[in-house]
């Protein structure tokens, strides 16, 4: 979440999911309101709000869809977030799950379609003054709103569509890379709509040009990032590594370890179980915290903690060498060293 820098309001809780709205879009929403208020009167401020409400109403229920097939498929949702290009269900998917990635990006345009198809065949489209009746703006809002989210051209649910039916026949690499490109030919095609509609004096144009940039912005930062990725698998892990010459077994009380850990500088002290290493003692800014900890072989790539860091929230991964805590990454050092390298391919 940490693309959202200003505070989020919680509406409601879903499934144990928090489905919030974004600060930016409130601000956004009152200024659009309050400024057709004052320009055309206290009417148009109502039409607007509701049109306003209509909308994000659909989008609440596409998200509402992809948080639905996550639930189906044992996907982990950590929130649902409302803000002023839509919304974004953020989801714990792990690498290789494709038919996972498939079916929750389909789900949320899926709704928006059913919708518009229900309220048509239940006749709403149809009589007089219908046109501008509450429910036939809904059914039209939906109808667009799945329509455009099946672009092939990421974030775009098209684009994920796209680029997991590609990974799953050619590969993650070159599924992901082809969608990238499809997506980039996708973001251009819309910036050529937006000049045709400015040579013919069409006032939306700039509307369709704004969503060009921002989606050709989002497809260069994704091609980006799989470059980054690309080329930290081809980095070993091991020189990395911050050194955890201490650790103990949990036969240690905890507050012994932790006055073992307050004394001895490291960031973690790793704590055996039955032979095995599932996490430790954390330095965390709010004390000390008994987390489970994604863990690797020393022999392992930068590429393979990235991956393991992509699937949660841990703090870092601890490395072992012949199956005892060698050493440990921390994301914050695995995300500069990410951001230090290049973005063209290796």
């Amino acid at each position: 979440m940490s693309r959202f820098r200003l505070p989020t309001i919680r509406l409601f809780t879903l499934a144990g999911v928090p489905v919030q709205v974004h600060g930016s879009l409130v601000a956004l929403l009152m200024a659009a309101v309050l400024g057709a208020g004052l320009l055309a009167g206290w009417r148009e401020a109502l039409r607007q709000g509701l049109w306003w409400l209509l909308l994000f109403g659909a989008v609440l229920l596409h998200e509402l869809g992809h948080l639905a097939a996550a639930r189906l498929l044992r996907v982990p949702v950590t929130a649902v977030v409302l803000w002023p290009m839509g919304g974004f269900t953020a989801v714990r998917l792990s690498p290789g799950r494709f038919r996972a990635e498939l079916g929750i990006a389909l789900a949320g345009p899926s709704v928006n379609l059913l919708l518009a198809l229900l309220i048509a065949g239940l006749g709403g489209w149809e009589g007089p003054g219908a046109r501008w009746r509450p429910e036939v703006v809904f059914g039209w809002l939906n109808l667009l709103l799945g329509l455009f989210n099946l672009l092939p051209v990421f974030p775009m649910d098209g684009g994920r569509i796209l680029r997991s039916a590609l990974a799953m026949a050619l590969g993650e690499g070159w599924g992901t890379w082809l969608a990238l490109r499809v997506g980039q030919a996708g973001a251009l095609g819309i910036g050529g709509l937006a000049i045709w509609q400015f040579r013919h004096q069409d006032a939306g144009g700039l509307v369709t040009m704004l969503i060009a940039m921002w989606l050709l912005g989002q497809t260069l930062q994704e091609t980006q990032q799989l470059r980054r990725r690309e080329r930290l698998q081809q980095l070993p892990l091991a020189p990395h590594l911050q050194p955890l010459p201490l650790a103990v077994n949990d036969r240690i009380p905890e507050p012994a370890a932790r006055r073992l850990l307050q004394h001895s500088g490291q960031p973690i002290l790793p704590v055996e179980e039955a032979g095995r290493w599932p996490g430790g003692l954390v330095r965390m800014r709010d004390g000390l915290r008994r987390l489970d900890l994604p863990s690797l072989d020393a022999t392992a790539s930068l590429g393979a903690a990235w991956l393991c860091l992509a699937q949660g929230e841990s703090p870092g991964v601890l490395i072992l060498r012949a199956g005892r805590p060698a050493g440990w990454i921390p994301r914050e050092r695995l995300e500069a060293l990410a951001r230090e390298l290049p973005a063209g391919w290796p």
